[in-house]
């Protein structure tokens, strides 16, 4: 488990917006950016992974490129009583699924996705998602545009 630093300062938040906006940068690289010392910038960036607050490094992609253009939202109710890490862990093993948020209003999860084409989006509906003995009730939505952030 994640130890939260004692807090961050302003280095560590510049830190952090600098390898939002370019993760692949050296330790150099940002110091050079932010005019600190490179050591500094390494030591900072391993105590913000140690504890937590930098929890990995990934590629964006654009989703047509890989052949994963039509994006869903599906609101997903389930049985009361089901395991809900049981259910978790079975949702983002399912390669068309980016993301399951556990969230609270009407719905029980968020499930958050891209699929090649309509047909592709029906058989996980159908033939996955309402399989599933935990499914009680969805609601889907398909994404006509999107503006991607990273959180901070």
């Amino acid at each position: 488990m994640s130890t939260p630093p004692d807090s961050l300062d302003t280095l560590d938040l510049q830190i952090i917006d600098v390898l939002r906006s370019d993760a692949r940068l050296s330790a150099r690289a940002i110091g050079r950016r932010l005019g600190v010392a490179a050591g500094t910038i390494g030591q900072r960036v391993a105590r913000l992974e140690r504890t937590g607050v930098i929890r990995g490094y990934t590629a964006i992609v654009e989703p047509a490129l890989v052949g994963r253009p039509l994006g869903f939202v599906v609101g997903l109710q389930i049985a009361q009583g089901t395991p809900l890490d049981r259910i978790l862990d079975e949702l983002v093993a399912i390669p068309e699924i980016d993301e399951v948020l556990v969230v609270t209003g009407r719905w029980d999860l968020m499930v958050v996705g891209r699929v090649a084409d309509p047909a592709q989006l029906n058989e996980l509906l159908t033939k996955v998602l309402w399989q599933s003995p935990s499914f009680r009730h969805s609601e889907t939505m398909v994404v006509v545009d999107d503006r991607r952030t990273a959180v901070v």
